[in-house]
């Protein structure tokens, strides 16, 4: 499928897309392999949707804490291909084009971008409001245990201690299945010096949907709809452990988890006048 997609022709009915050939197309979008994708159906020369550049676009906010003294987002994405705009100082300018706010693991170890970001909860508020997607893997409580930039009806509260383990809920979510298939056993034996898989807990959560959770019963992986857009708030760091992971199975599975969450929100398909938004599972209906 991608050595077509290359040629720029997609041989392929809407009716017969599967979900492996969903992720290739969703992951070349995402990755910026190509500036869009028009697919046509065999039978009719005229696209039935293209899937647009401006849908890709990602803003990180990236630190190296004091923990693990890497900028993970950074070399992260850098390693994965995938294309961002790294936020100034934390002061966050949403572009019309922008998607994604990808925060970094302990970020709020910079007492600065702490304080920047709970002073921006309006602009945070009103970026989902109209259709972005604000994720935050774990920080330390110490650091941020109430995430205080929350819109009122959204509650997460973090503290320890550390879990080894981690059990998906919604096995089904886009999340643990595009473009890499994840199942409880990719999250197995992950660590950073002495820190597990699941580091902090959420020991206060409202509003949310738990996708994840440890053996006894803490939400590891969340998401909360808020207006047209999604909140996204884990005790996992892939971030972080994807570079500075002790091993490399953790930098392994650590990558294909981040790469999961910085593609799967992202794609939109959109009629050709532009005029009509989709989504994936909807087109295949």
């Amino acid at each position: 499928l991608l050595r077509l997609m290359r040629l720029r022709r997609i041989p392929l009915p809407i009716s017969e897309l599967t979900h492996e050939s969903e992720a290739l197309l969703l992951s070349a979008v995402a990755h910026r392999q190509y500036d869009h994708i028009v697919v046509r159906d065999v039978y009719n020369t005229a696209p039935l949707f293209r899937l647009p550049r401006p849908y890709r676009k990602r803003t990180i906010i990236d630190f190296a804490d004091q923990w693990t003294t890497v900028r993970g987002l950074t070399e992260g994405f850098e390693a994965l291909g995938i294309d961002f705009d790294d936020a100034v100082n934390g002061k966050i300018s949403v572009k019309s084009d922008h998607k994604i706010l990808f925060l970094s693991a302990m970020y709020t170890n910079n007492a600065t971008l702490h304080q920047t970001l709970d002073a921006q909860a309006a602009v945070i508020k009103s970026f989902v409001e109209n259709g972005g997607v604000v994720i935050e893997p774990t920080q330390a409580d110490q650091n941020e245990a109430n995430v205080d930039w929350l819109p009122s009806g959204l509650t997460v509260v973090r503290s320890d201690p550390d879990h080894p383990d981690f059990t998906i809920l919604e096995q089904d979510h886009p999340l643990f299945n595009f473009p890499n298939k994840l199942t409880d056993e990719n999250f197995i034996g992950w660590g950073h010096q002495g820190w597990p898989t699941v580091w902090e807990s959420i020991v206060q959560i409202e509003g949310f949907n738990v996708l994840a959770e440890t053996a006894a019963g803490k939400a590891a992986v969340a998401e909360a709809e808020f207006g047209q857009g999604k909140f996204l708030m884990m005790c996992v760091a892939p971030d972080k452990y994807a570079t500075r992971g002790n091993d490399d199975n953790t930098k392994k599975q650590a990558m294909l988890f981040l790469e999961n969450i910085a593609t799967v929100y992202l794609p939109t398909a959109v009629s050709p006048e532009g005029l009509l938004a989709t989504t994936w599972g909807e087109l295949r209906r």
